[in-house]
């Protein structure tokens, strides 16, 4: 029985019972952020359940030993061949040894499925073959190994991964597992598929199609997650992606990192994603409150292809965390409003916007460094055309490449001329922010601003810190020597921009008393 609309289920969860929600409030001038939830949902832990009996299954080539039993359980071997049938709760299988496969299950009841140093390698089908609807707890311990063949025999069920299930599949244990899919899908749910607290390491490479394909959802709560696709990394077909922990690494050789046909929600751990054509797309609204993304798109535009980043159908919600996107079209592109009230951002396009909305967008807050081509592409654009606009209303913004015409503009912007490959510090914000810009720069035009009196020097030399944004910036990094940068006061054709000059260290406007940020020189 499918679980549709399950992780709609999950966010109610999330709301009234764990507390684990992320929500943004509505002003004026600004959009409402969407709740960010975790998935918690007790049924999903295998620590959670009671298992009254344990079956042995143990492959030794095409032997098979079979140690235990239940009412209501027959399990057969027919030349490495093994099916499990049950009409009984409760029950764990401890599955292990090398063998031709498959594992076959069929099961009216959830189980515990305990992969204990297994290899499966079937010729004709999925190495592990679940048609149960029910939750499978997949427990991993030692080194697991499955691979399918690239052709399978014909059969009257439902059957498209090297490990395939009808129902969710709830990973656990510190084990590791590797799954080689040659015929289409690596790892694959009917259902809905979640890593766990203390999930070890699963390795996917799929060959034919994508690494993880989904009906209802895909959750990582942690684990080590590592995904090598010709097709999607993940794909989620009818709900949401949600990734609150864990370390998440995807190859693309194909279209898309991750495609979820609901939300993108990302509220911790850290997700890598390179792919040719979308790193993360979802038809719905992309949330990250925490944890850190990258998104390298390696592919170039043509008539039948727009290389982006991120690219969400509806909202782009950021809140905290850092966000990296790389890309030759926009490297965040939203179909509706695009919101930033926090975190890092870093949106490097080197043949369109850097970060584009096709409704408003909203910088309230954090750090935004966004980098465009050549004109007439722009750092920040908003869809003007159809009515929208590009509202700054606080944080600290540097756009090389400038920002969309008519801005609303709530704190003073300044230009400066931007060089390649250099390291600047800018003061001004609620701390100092040290970033390079890119060897392939090919606009010299940088609009900055903060919430305080905004200094810039170039050239500096940077020690301690944390590098983030793909090392194109520092968090909590000194900046020593370099020179001070003369900042003019933007004009960009802008309504509601404040007047005025930058103070300080030989910029338009005079000095900069008492050795605040204008007057710094060697000092950084």
């Amino acid at each position: 029985m499918k679980k549709i609309g399950y992780i709609f289920l999950l966010a109610l969860v999330a709301l009234i019972g764990t507390g684990c929600e992320q929500t943004g409030s509505s002003t004026s001038g600004s959009s409402t952020s969407a709740t960010t939830n975790t998935g918690d949902d007790a049924s999903d832990f295998v620590e959670n359940e009671t298992w009254s009996s344990t079956i042995n299954i143990i492959w030794n080539g095409t032997d098979v030993t079979i140690t235990g039993s239940a009412d209501g359980v027959t399990v057969t071997n027919d030349k490495g061949y093994v099916t499990v049938t049950s009409t009984v709760k409760n029950i764990e299988y401890a599955v292990s040894g090398e063998g031709t496969g498959p594992l076959n299950i069929y099961s009216d009841y959830k189980f515990k499925l305990s992969l204990n140093g297994l290899t499966l390698a079937c010729a004709d089908g999925p190495a592990i073959n679940n048609q149960c609807s029910k939750t499978c707890y997949v427990v991993l311990g030692s080194t697991n190994t499955l691979t399918d063949g690239s052709t399978y025999a014909s059969a009257d069920e439902d059957r498209k991964a090297a490990f395939f299930s009808e129902g969710q599949l709830c990973f656990s244990g510190s084990g590791t597992l590797n799954i080689t899919g040659n015929y289409k899908h690596a790892l694959a749910s009917d259902d809905y598929i979640r890593l766990c607290e203390g999930t070890g390491t699963i390795n996917l490479i799929a060959k034919a199609s994508d690494g993880i394909h989904t009906n209802d959802g895909v959750i990582i709560n942690d684990g080590v997650l590592i995904i090598n696709a010709v097709g999607e990394g993940i794909q989620c077909d009818t709900s949401s992606v949600v990734i609150t922990g864990g370390e998440t690494t995807i190859t693309s050789t194909g279209d898309k990192g991750i495609l979820a046909y609901g939300n993108i929600e990302i509220s911790g751990g850290t997700t890598y994603v390179q792919s040719y054509s979308k790193c993360l797309k979802t038809t719905s609204n992309l949330i990250v409150s925490a944890g850190s993304v990258t998104a390298i798109c390696s592919g170039s535009s043509s008539n039948s292809n727009t290389p982006e980043g991120i690219e969400a159908k509806g909202t782009i919600t950021i809140s905290g965390g850092y966000v990296y996107a790389q890309a030759s079209d926009d490297a965040i592109n939203s179909g509706g409003d695009l919101t930033v009230s926090g975190g890092y951002v870093m949106a490097y396009s080197t043949g369109n916007d850097g970060l584009d909305a096709n409704g408003n967008m909203y910088i309230q807050g954090g750090t935004v460094y966004a980098i465009s081509a050549s004109s007439p592409e722009v750092a920040l654009d908003a869809n003007t055309e159809k009515g929208y606009k590009l509202y700054v209303q606080g944080g600290t913004i540097i756009a090389i490449g400038g920002l969309e015409s008519g801005a609303s503009l709530s704190q003073t912007c300044y230009s400066a001329t931007a060089s390649k490959n250099t390291w600047y510090a800018l003061s001004g914000g609620s701390e100092d922010f040290v970033f390079k810009t890119p060897n392939s720069l090919s606009t010299t035009t940088m609009v900055l601003t903060t919430s305080g009196t905004t200094a810039l020097q170039s050239g500096v030399t940077v020690s301690g810190g944390t590098a983030i944004l793909n090392n194109y910036a520092y968090a909590g990094a000194s900046a020593a020597g370099g020179s001070a940068v003369t900042l003019s006061a933007y004009s960009g054709n802008n309504g509601n921009q404040p007047g005025g000059t930058q103070p300080g260290g030989g910029n338009p406007g005079g000095g900069n008393p008492g050795g605040g940020p204008g007057g710094r020189g060697g000092g950084w």
